[in-house]
């Protein structure tokens, strides 16, 4: 028994059982948290992209399903776009920015339906609101920031954007 006490070996077996589990959550955390980062910059800059070809637009501006389709060609991230994406648009003065409370509505894969969207392309030279929401599956959803990113029912988390641009009068 003494000789059972004294020994050492094993000793790093113990410390390296303790301590993985918590460098790979760091690990799995900075792994989903790079991913989240860079499909909201890409989201991003797609929208900004979109904003500015509609600003600067001498046609009709696009509906509804043509702005999806634009941000969903200029996203990096475009597999299942369409399905996930949805826009809200609108012209917005800026002193009522500041009564805007609610965050921008996700798609709702619990209705067979899209409900009512506010997505009404403005008038020459008024302030424009463009809020998106587009739909991620988490990389590795059990583990790390993937496990608290989740809002919906099909364990997605839903990426915010939210721009602003002034139509450019036409003709």
């Amino acid at each position: 028994m003494k000789s059972f006490k004294a020994s050492e070996s094993g000793a790093v077996t113990i410390e390296f059982a303790i301590l993985l589990p918590v460098v790979l959550y760091l690990f799995f955390m900075a792994i989903e948290s790079g991913l989240w980062s860079a499909r909201e910059i890409m989201l991003r800059r797609a929208t900004n992209m979109v904003a500015r070809d509609v600003r600067l637009s001498v046609a009709d501006p696009p509906d509804y399903n043509e702005m999806k389709s634009m941000i969903c060609e200029k996203s990096f991230f475009n597999t299942g776009c369409m399905d996930s994406i949805r826009i809200q648009m609108q012209a917005m003065p800026i002193s009522e920015w500041g009564k805007i409370s609610d965050v921008a509505p996700c798609v709702d894969r619990e209705e067979d339906f899209d409900p009512a969207n506010t997505f009404m392309p403005g008038q020459q030279n008024e302030l424009m609101m463009v809020r998106v929401c587009r739909l991620f599956n988490p990389i590795l959803p059990g583990t790390g920031l993937g496990r608290k990113l989740p809002e919906n029912s099909d364990g997605e988390y839903g990426v915010r954007i939210t721009t602003a641009f002034v139509t450019e009068p036409r003709g």
